[in-house]
């Protein structure tokens, strides 16, 4: 039989109080000069990804760790100083309280390297903290958690009373916020009264709470609305939960208004009563999230004529509706958002809802409807479909499905809604052959694409969007050689035309559900005026023709259409704007030709883009 291993030493530590920038590269830089670092990990939120302000060490060896908690505790970093403990990992020590003491009444210079060396040497301590507010100052108290309880209960009897800096501090067992709200809840004596009559005297309230019981102190006091409240201090705890129990919500003669009822209630500390609003607020959310889970849907590309009633009239054909509101503009009042929400009472006809409303069209926009979701929820999705797209970046050649190499397509995003399955035109990689001049032959590029050609570094259009051109990068020395292989614009084979209402691009090009004889977007009033049209190119583009088209020829379709309208304002970018913008969806484009301040908005960011980062063809 095996022996035992003897339990190994402990070479990790807890690093506390870190601030918010501190990574883990720069703990490394600090800690590797005291010994040899196996690992650094910076505790971070799992959702928002943002840091907790606390780290764990890992040292190869127990001595070096030791090291550096005598070397580098209270340590200055970025002006905040470390606080650095062994780290344990049963918590029970810390939960049990066991050896901790709470200090009060301390000077404003006493700060945690001054506490630290007071206690000492009573004992090993675990952990010395003063606390402190946002600006860093002292509020006064600290805490010291010491390795045995009879070292906290020898500083309790040294230090208790005594003068530190020329003040007496007061030491003792620390008690938790929950236990100490209890224990005085128990046995309060103080009691709250509001609500009284205008114009009442101190003299009344003391006359009136005397006879339950004899009163330490009485005061009255007035609010900024001038509407009088008073605080009562009974002897004994009894008389303060009588006054409370036989008098709180009663009309009192004399003492209260006529048809007003008084309120008693135990004296409570601001704090006291923010943390229990609070708790209130946050059960009240929580019970609201649980009923209303996959009921309550978001609604985006509203028109801006759709009120709270247009909302819900829209919807309510689907189940019965508990709240639809349209969200409002706080600068400019009365203008839209362009979104709002609606909750129904059950989850089966918020799903009704989204399968028949998503892409629908409200007015003369196609509307966008999925299920609500917070703010941390929405940032961790997107986080996780960014690295998803930045681990899934185009080789130099994949195998197709037909098993050919070289002729497949590694898809750049996630099929997430808002990007096409299909790859966009022009950017298949082909076998160095005699067939490749006649599928160039084939096809041709259009005159946006075309302007893109001979662009050193400049994507294909289809290839980059907004996102993209945040994130210029250089393709790997394994895939230059691939990179150089692909062919131009216009000289690759288009897949074929999906069939409409089955395959990936179901729902994405058009609405779905209306017949192809009435899938305009727009009327034609809603269409830009002749002027504004790009020269010699036809603006009169809707969705039945684009039905009949395969998805290269809408791009090539809106992409011409587009590139007239934006080379009128930028002409030195507008191949550029014109390949971003056509990563968009074949109905957000449509909106863009319908909607010159959408579109000029658009231009506006792109522009912005690719001028703040020198645009990608200087990489």
């Amino acid at each position: 039989m095996a022996t035992q291993q003897p339990q190994q030493p402990n070479a990790s530590l807890y690093v506390g109080d870190l601030p918010a920038e501190i990574t883990e590269a720069m703990l490394f830089d600090l800690f590797k000069a005291v010994g040899p670092v196996l690992s650094i990990r910076v505790c971070r939120d799992a959702v928002t990804r943002r840091s907790l302000s606390y780290a764990y060490v890992n040292f190869q060896n127990p001595v070096d760790a030791e090291r550096a908690l005598e070397t580098l505790n209270y340590h200055q970093i970025k002006g905040s100083p470390i606080r650095i403990m062994w780290s344990h990992r049963d918590p029970s020590l810390r939960k049990t309280g066991s050896g901790n003491i709470f200090i009060k009444n301390l000077h404003k210079s006493i700060d945690n390297q001054t506490l630290y060396d007071t206690f000492s040497q009573f004992g090993n301590i675990l952990s010395c903290k003063v606390a402190t507010d946002p600006n860093g100052e002292s509020r006064g108290y600290g805490f010291v958690h010491f390795e045995s309880e009879e070292s906290a209960k020898a500083a309790i009897e040294k230090v208790n009373g005594m003068l530190l800096k020329s003040m007496q501090v007061f030491v003792g067992p620390f008690v938790r916020r929950a236990l100490r709200i209890q224990e005085h809840a128990g046995s309060y004596t103080n009691v709250y009264i509001k609500q009284v009559k205008t114009g009442i005297t101190e003299e009344e309230i003391s006359g009136f709470f005397g006879k339950i019981g004899p009163i330490e102190s009485h005061v009255l006091k007035h609010d900024r609305k001038d509407r009088p409240f008073a605080f009562v201090d009974f002897k004994n705890h009894d008389d303060a939960v009588k006054a409370v129990t036989e008098f709180h919500d009663k009309e009192i003669e004399g003492i209260t208004e006529e048809g007003q009822k008084i309120y008693i209630g135990r004296a409570q500390k601001k704090g006291e009563r923010l943390e229990e609003q609070r708790k209130r607020v946050s059960q009240l959310r929580a019970r609201k999230m649980h009923e209303y889970s996959g009921s309550n849907l978001y609604v985006k590309n509203l028109d801006d004529n759709v009120d709270d009633a247009g909302l819900k009239a829209a919807f309510e054909k689907f189940g019965e509706i508990t709240s639809a509101k349209v969200m409002m503009d706080d600068v400019n009042p009365g203008l839209s958002k362009g979104f709002g929400f609606v909750c129904f009472k059950d989850a089966e006809s918020a799903n009704k809802a989204i399968s028949e409303m998503n892409g629908h069209l409200l007015g003369v926009k196609p509307l966008y409807v999925n299920v609500a979701q917070r703010k941390e929820v929405r940032r961790a999705t997107l986080e996780v479909q960014y690295a998803a797209r930045m681990t899934r970046m185009p080789g130099p050649s994949v195998p197709s499905a037909g098993g050919q190499p070289g002729m497949g397509y590694p898809p750049m995003y996630p099929p997430t809604p808002g990007y096409s399955a299909f790859p966009p035109s022009g950017s298949y990689f082909y076998p160095p052959g005699p067939a490749a001049p006649q599928r160039a032959a084939m096809t041709q590029a259009p005159k946006w694409a075309q302007q893109q050609q001979g662009i050193p570094g400049m994507p294909f259009p289809g290839q980059m969007s907004l996102q993209q051109a945040q994130m210029p990068m250089r393709p790997p020395p394994q895939q230059q050689a691939g990179l150089a292989r692909r062919v131009m614009p216009g000289q690759g084979r288009a897949p074929a035309p999906p069939q409409m209402g089955r395959g990936p691009l179901a729902g994405k090009g058009l609405p779905r559900g209306i017949p192809p004889q009435a899938r305009p977007l727009a009327p034609p009033s809603a269409l830009p005026p002749p002027g504004l049209r790009g020269p010699g190119v036809d603006d009169t583009l809707s969705a039945a023709a684009l039905l009949d088209m395969a998805p290269d020829q809408q791009k090539n379709a809106l992409g011409e259409r587009l590139f007239a309208r934006i080379s009128t304002s930028q002409p030195e970018y507008a191949a550029k704007i014109t390949g971003m913008l056509l990563e968009m969806d074949v109905t957000e484009c449509l909106n863009l030709l319908e909607s010159p301040e959408v579109l000029d908005s658009k231009i506006a960011e792109a522009l912005a883009v690719l001028q703040a980062h020198d645009s990608p063809d200087q990489d």
